[in-house]
């Protein structure tokens, strides 16, 4: 019926809103005539048309903030591809409309941000930058300006009275808007108002002034994926709507039955007149989605339809802190429920299904019931699943069926979190943050052969340069957040991509932002270091740095000015701008971010190097010392083989440094890799492997108390297992040469599928388990692409194609270990 039509971007960004960049600039915007575009509103536009024979329409869709757009009852697109005002989203589709009666009609919402710091006022999510309430369709084909707006006879109605807004109340952080209660008597509403032009199409100015407001960009995101999923468990049925605790009882419920049949037959239940039910709802997975009701009967009856990631361990929900824990996650018994979620009131006559504005995320629902009258009969419950339709392309599998359980947990984490943007916590945030998204990128480029969510955050993170010079620690997100540590994260996401994937023209598009970047950095230096960096300079949540005042997510002496991880930081930065230079830009400003990088690193040395301990300290101004330090001084190259095996055995052996938790962990794993230490590597991989018997069904944010339990960067194993463990790597730039050096531990075999830009690599591992210390492998490479297997300090060559290769002291086949 419709399928995404992707237009080229424009080459010249600066003209936006001054020169006409994009087809739909012809069109006119459209909003409700007795509506504020500035005024909360929550409209339905509808277009009744009819069409005396078939048609393929190309239209371009957008809105300010939200739309969801239906023709003839069925869902089209969702959107707008979350974005900024000078790149804002347009989608474009190619409809298949027959010939007869048509409707189009899109549910379009606009929330007023607060004018003040009420932690209470409703807000819409931080990750939607917005300008004002507007909604535009417009096709390009002249015989079909009967569909656009402005020209068309669109007909609105105003909802906005049918939708309540509450924030929620969460123990932790929490910005993704409010929570909604439908007045289902009123959300039929048939007004149809005149919509009114609330702005005109675009008139080019030769003189370049540029129009404020939203500068239409192309899509470059495939729609996001929406599926009906039903199943899971009904754990506890409660009669009445208490907070308390959940009994043994109340989960061995005659009642839970009906309601399981309900969830995963389709049998309809009927809840009794002046009744109050509380159903627990286990998917006993985590799922994004939007919820589905179907009900008849029952007029006045409240269903409120709440989400949970887990249970918390306490004796009362208003005892619940951002200190509370949560325990074993598949354990409900003893435990209060937490959550946020949405509410419809049903009328005599309700909606088919239950309208929802936005997805959530979680795995376990709490429905509660109000049943008023008369019985209200509930005919389906179920999900439309939701995120980006991430496609696994590679694979996993060994002799360890411990760690082969966890990959699939860790690509569920992965797809839990991929959305029009990464987001950090589909729960908390939906926030789209650099640290997060380099980790994400790594997965993404291993496993996924679709890689244009992660091209979308480079471009994303470029984009939001434009207020400071450095990137934005978020973004897209209506209120800028600065880090100077994250900005320098930025350079080394680009060298991810430009090594992992061979598209140098993206990659020198990209060139102008990092040299920019740099150059801040460079302007801010003292005495050849960093000092006093503005923004939040976000490390890791170490426990030993939380007790400190003025440690917030990072070491001592960093908000003093005194730090080496800042400084590293800056190296690495440097370093990885060289190679971009050197590979795709100027090989002169290469050699020249090379010498900076060595001049800083060695100052580096001469200020926080402790002869002694033989590690690098946090800062001067403390004997304070972290594995953070260490870790980014060794992934540089740059210290001196003493100095590099004395900051290994610290890292290693030495006692009260700072720990890495979970999102640092990515980089120490990777020292550890580089510098061939494997037992040590396989140790520090112990907290992964026990999250399945905790009861987790994604990777949470960091150890216990952790505020999210789907945080995709606590997945970054998933791309060690590829990376690491199997040890296939770029060798050079858009992966034209290939390294394998595979670092098993104990594994007696494996088979692992990394994704390539001309395919897959597959790797096969075989040890002779009779003690003999022999292996083989077997390697296939795509066309025209060479490498180097790496094993016990022995080198071979790779070819395209089969690579049969026998580390023995025996002539032996290695075809003879891989039956066919």
């Amino acid at each position: 019926m419709a399928e995404r039509v992707f237009l080229s971007a424009p080459k010249s960004l600066p003209d936006g809103n001054a020169l006409l960049r994009h087809p739909a600039e012809r069109g006119a915007w459209i909003w409700h005539p007795e509506k504020s575009a500035l005024q909360t509103a929550v409209l339905r536009f509808r277009l009744e048309f009819h069409l005396s024979k078939k048609i393929n329409p190309l239209i371009h869709i957008t809105a300010d903030q939200r739309f969801q757009f239906r023709c003839d009852g069925r869902d089209v697109s969702f959107g707008p591809d979350r974005c900024d005002l000078d790149h804002w989203t347009i989608q474009s589709l190619r409809l298949e409309l027959a010939s007869g009666a048509h409707e189009f009609e899109v549910l379009a919402w606009w929330i007023a941000p607060p004018t003040d710091t009420c932690l209470d006022a409703v807000s819409p999510p931080m990750a939607q930058v917005t300008w004002r309430g507007g909604f535009l369709l417009h096709t390009e084909e002249a015989g079909d300006a009967r569909l656009n707006t402005g020209s068309a006879r669109w007909l609105v109605d105003d909802l906005t009275d049918a939708v309540g807004m509450g924030m929620p109340r969460l123990p932790n952080y929490h910005d993704v808007g409010p929570c909604f209660e439908f007045d289902m008597v009123r959300w039929p509403l048939r007004e149809n108002k005149n919509a009114k032009i609330i702005r005109p199409p675009l008139e080019s100015n030769a003189f370049g002034l540029r129009r404020p407001g939203w500068c239409l960009y192309p899509a470059e995101l495939p729609e996001q994926s929406r599926e009906p999923w039903r199943g899971g468990r009904i754990r506890a049925f409660r009669g009445g709507w208490g907070n308390q605790p959940f009994t043994g009882d109340e989960t061995r419920s005659a009642e839970i039955s009906a309601w399981q049949n309900l969830i995963t037959e389709g049998t309809t239940l009927s809840v009794p007149a002046h009744s109050l039910v509380t159903v627990l709802w286990d998917f006993e997975n985590y799922h994004c989605g939007y919820p589905v009701v179907e009900a008849a009967d029952g007029d006045g009856s409240v269903i409120e339809w709440s989400w949970a990631e887990a249970l918390y361990e306490e004796v009362d929900p208003t005892k619940v802190t951002d200190k509370s824990s949560k325990g074993q996650r598949d354990r409900i018994e003893g435990k209060v429920f937490v959550g946020m979620g949405d509410r419809w009131k049903v009328g005599m006559a309700f909606h088919e299904t239950s309208p929802s504005l936005w997805w959530r995320a979680g795995r376990y629902v709490r429905l509660r019931i109000k049943a008023e009258e008369t019985p209200l009969v509930i005919s389906r419950l179920s999900v439309i699943t939701t995120g980006y339709p991430l496609r696994l392309a590679g694979s996993w599998k060994s002799s360890d069926s411990c760690w082969d359980r966890l990959t699939s947990l860790f690509i569920h984490a992965f797809q839990c979190s991929a959305h029009e943007t990464w987001t950090d916590t589909p729960y908390y945030e939906q926030m789209c943050y650099v640290g997060d998204t380099l980790m994400h990128a790594a997965a993404n480029y291993a496993w996924f052969a679709d890689d244009r969510l992660s091209r979308r955050a480079i471009r994303l993170f470029e984009w939001s340069r434009r207020f400071s010079g450095l990137v934005a620690e978020r973004y897209p997100s209506r209120q800028r957040q600065e880090s100077a540590t994250y900005s320098l994260l930025w350079p080394r996401m680009v060298r991810d991509y430009a090594w992992w994937r061979d598209d140098p023209l993206f990659v020198r598009e990209m060139l102008p932002g990092i040299r920019s970047v740099l150059a801040e950095f460079e302007g801010m230096c003292e005495d050849g270091l960093l000092h006093q960096v503005p923004g939040w300079p976000f490390v890791d949540w170490v426990s030993e740095w939380s007790t400190a005042p003025s440690c917030h997510g990072y070491g001592p002496g960093v908000a003093e000015g005194d730090s080496s991880i800042v400084n590293l930081h800056w190296v690495l930065a440097l370093l990885a701008a060289a190679q971009i230079e050197e590979a795709h830009g100027d090989p002169l400003l290469g050699t020249r971010d090379r010498r900076l990088a060595r001049s800083v690193f060695d100052l580096v040395v001469t200020r926080y190097w402790d002869e002694g301990r033989g590690l690098l300290l946090d800062s001067r101004g403390s004997i304070a010392c972290s594995e953070h330090a260490q870790v980014l001084a060794l992934l540089t190259g740059l210290l001196d083989p003493e100095k590099t095996e004395r900051c290994l055995s610290a890292l290693c052996m030495a006692q009260g440094l700072a720990k890495s938790t979970i999102a640092f962990s990515f980089f120490l794993l990777d020292v550890l890799y580089q510098h061939g230490r494997e037992g040590e590597f396989h140790r520090r991989l112990q907290f992964w492997r026990v999250l399945p018997d905790q009861g987790f069904t994604s990777t949470p944010e960091g150890p216990e108390p952790s505020r999210s339990d789907a945080h995709a960067w606590g997945a970054h194993p998933a791309w060690h297992t590829l990376a690491s463990i199997a040890g296939i790597r770029p060798d050079s730039p858009g992966f034209a040469t290939v390294r394998i050096a595979p670092m098993p531990g104990g594994l007696d075999h494996f088979d692992a599928v990394c994704v390539h830009p001309r395919g897959r690599i597959k790797v096969g591992f075989r040890r002779d388990v009779s003690g003999s210390a022999e292996c083989y492998f077997r390697v296939c490479l795509p066309a025209g692409i060479t490498g180097t297997l790496v094993w016990s300090g022995c080198s071979r060559s790779l070819v395209p194609g089969m690579n049969s290769i026998s580390f023995s002291k025996t002539p032996v086949s290695a075809a003879l270990y891989f039956p066919v």
